[in-house]
């Protein structure tokens, strides 16, 4: 009788702390995944997120985009060679438990995608699992709707171990000069010129 009561116990405390993590997806206000989100070696933004949940009455689910250099050399441990700027929208977005799941394009014509996968770790705080890149997930920090990326020193080496994994929200500067991160609905990548440099290099994924 006692072996028979204990196993519901453990059940319902098993329970209660599954759903202590719930609320991190909730739309409350606090904890929620919906904003800017950037990825920021030292002073330098590499990547802007932004993220939305649709109202019920739209469908609900999920939509965002991803801002980025235009040209860069990486293999998802170090940044370098960085350019310009291009806002793209994801292929698909959705929700996986606790996770924000956008997928991209890939950067070759062979059919590779880039899968994004955002969860909360504390206030202000978000981690990307970029599944296919090794190592740790990159950590995000919640910015403005406008943070530009950059700046960008050409002859610098950005190291993923030297991210921003906490800053006080609202304290990044703002440059006037720089453009500001496109709406998804307003996002659109120009078209691409034969001639002009490739996005990623070929050893972007010499780290797969």
């Amino acid at each position: 009788m006692r072996h028979a009561f204990q196993m519901p116990v453990r059940f319902l405390l098993s329970l209660a702390a599954l759903l202590l993590h719930a609320p991190l997806l909730a739309n409350d206000g606090e904890a929620t995944l919906e904003g800017h989100w950037a990825f920021r070696i030292d002073e330098a933004t590499i990547f802007v997120f932004a993220l939305d949940e649709r109202d019920e009455q739209d469908g609900g689910g999920w939509e965002g985009n991803w801002t980025r250099p235009e040209t860069v050399t990486s293999n998802g441990m170090v940044f370098r060679n960085m350019s310009g700027r291009q806002t793209v929208v994801p292929m698909e977005a959705i929700q996986r438990r606790d996770a924000v799941q956008l997928t991209f394009e890939g950067p070759q014509a062979d059919g590779r995608r880039d899968i994004l996968q955002f969860r909360l770790t504390g206030e202000n705080q978000a981690r990307l699992d970029y599944i296919g890149i090794e190592g740790e997930p990159f950590p995000l920090i919640r910015v403005q709707p406008d943070t530009p990326l950059g700046p960008f020193d050409p002859m610098r080496i950005y190291d993923r171990d030297n991210a921003i994994v906490q800053a006080e929200f609202g304290s990044e500067e703002e440059s006037p000069e720089s453009p500001a991160v496109m709406d998804a609905n307003e996002s659109e990548t120009a078209p691409e010129d034969e001639d002009a440099p490739s996005r990623i290099d070929k050893d972007f994924l010499d780290g797969l």
